[in-house]
């Protein structure tokens, strides 16, 4: 075996080293370097110096080298597993039930590991709470662990989002976003807190007293970040009119406004929109339907427009960031013996956000994967058969699934959709057990008209 630099025999033996870490990769540098100076016609005593390896070491590697061996260790046996993979599929299947017990929502490691002694023919064996814990880790399995999100329930979710991120996106010089914060509550603790040491944090009572509750109405300025809030006593339908007309009266009478608000009742009542008529000078006719009105409050061929988040989509107005800001900036730890008090500190606090701290909201956002995340999390719920699917989201989840294939089928792979399918044979039973468990008429309607117009673009 020629081999004439270092770089070279590295080279040669690229797809050893890359099945190693950087300490794996150091000890090949080192073989390497060992065959060079054999190459070379240095002794093995120099050689075995100048590595810092022993003569028995140094001989071994030239010799495998010659034998046209690999410089990488070879593999080795090692000790045969304690527990096989079939038991170890075992815990996993144990150990993350849901109610595994009654009254038990979920197994601890102490409480699975005492239980397995009792009952070992589950598994096939007893096992240690530590060798569980390892089981777990090695599958990447936390289940102990808990997330919130916002599931989409609305059908036509996705054509409001799009709406929506394009306003952000390309948002209009008088651009706000409303929502109320309710229920804000003055809680005072029942003893004074102790303030903090060294290597020591802040002591905070646990049981507190309950003074009362108020409500703040918010205008965020994404431009600036500016923000206009009233706290108010409630947020019924002449407090939302009373403070939306402060806050148009502050801006200049002939520009365009636009408004991002969630779907809350009072802001498509009969007595809101005409609180709209009035302020952008428009005539309006008394409408039936919560979906008529709110088509009219987003026609844009009057001053003031207002745009609605998709039901359940909360998360696309950005006033949600300015009050998660709000409660951890002012509320949070803080002690209030008043409802005026709390009013106060919160006015005090919009005050120093729009003098220090305001900035622009920058929006950047698209819903790139959200459509194939949706149908991700439906494939799921079939998967398990969960027992929390009722027929409402049944019915919501198989519109929403079907405006998807309809409008964005291209945004989701094809073994997405394939899946979907699959299960959707598979599990008939299951939806169809779903739908006989109601006891509404309309609702059965409905979810049957759903389940057919699913079909009739599934299948």
């Amino acid at each position: 075996m020629i081999i004439d630099t270092v770089d070279e025999l590295l080279l040669d033996n690229h797809a050893s080293k890359a099945k190693h870490q950087s300490a794996g990769i150091r000890q090949i540098q080192e073989r390497a370097e060992m065959l060079v100076l054999a190459h070379g016609e240095v002794n093995l005593g120099t050689i075995a110096w100048f590595t810092n390896r022993h003569t028995t070491t140094v001989r071994k590697w030239i010799m495998r080298s010659k034998n046209g061996g690999e410089l990488c260790d070879q593999k080795r046996s090692g000790r045969p597993p304690v527990y096989n993979e079939k038991i170890q599929l075992k815990t996993i299947a144990f150990y993350c039930q849901v109610s595994p017990l009654p009254g038990c929502n979920s197994w601890s490691l102490r409480w699975a590991e005492n239980y397995l002694k009792e009952h070992s023919e589950i598994i096939g064996c007893s096992m240690s709470h530590s060798t569980i814990q390892r089981i777990l880790k090695s599958h990447g399995l936390r289940p102990h662990l808990h997330k919130y999100f916002l599931a989409i329930t609305d059908p036509d979710f996705f054509p409001k989002m799009e709406h929506i991120v394009n306003l952000c996106l390309n948002p209009p010089e008088y651009l706000f976003n409303f929502d109320e914060c309710t229920a804000l509550q003055a809680k005072s603790t029942l003893a004074p807190e102790l303030p903090a040491g060294s290597n020591k944090p802040r002591y905070e009572e646990f049981e507190y007293r309950r003074n009362g509750t108020i409500d703040l109405m918010a205008f965020l300025n994404p431009k600036t970040g500016k923000v206009f809030g009233r706290c108010t006593p409630n947020h019924n339908t002449q407090t939302l009119a009373r403070v939306f007309k402060e806050h148009v009266n502050m801006l200049p009478s002939d520009a365009p406004l636009h408004y991002i608000m969630d779907n809350l009742n009072t802001h498509f009542n009969d007595e809101f929109c005409k609180v709209v008529a009035e302020l952008s000078n428009v005539t309006y006719d008394p409408l039936r339907t919560g979906r008529e009105r709110r088509q009219w409050l987003q026609m844009e061929n009057k001053r003031i427009v207002i745009h609605f988040t998709p039901f359940h989509g909360s998360w696309l107005n950005m006033i949600e960031i300015w009050f998660g800001i709000l409660n951890k900036k002012c509320l949070k730890h803080q002690s209030f013996e008043s409802v005026p008090l709390l009013q106060e500190t919160i006015e005090e606090f919009i005050e120093t956000w729009n003098t220090y701290f305001s900035h622009p909201f920058t929006w950047t956002y698209t819903g790139e994967g959200l459509h194939e995340k949706a149908i991700t999390r439906f494939n799921k719920l079939l998967l398990i058969e969960s027992k929390q699917m009722d027929i409402k989201f049944l019915t919501k989840q198989l519109l929403l699934m079907s405006n998807i294939a309809k409008t964005y089928h291209k945004k989701v792979h094809t073994k997405v959709w394939k899946k979907l399918h699959d299960l959707f044979v598979d599990k008939k039973d299951y939806i169809n057990n779903i739908i006989d468990a109601a006891t509404k008429e309309r609702q059965i309607i409905n979810a049957q008209r759903a389940l057919d117009q699913f079909k009739a673009v599934m299948i």
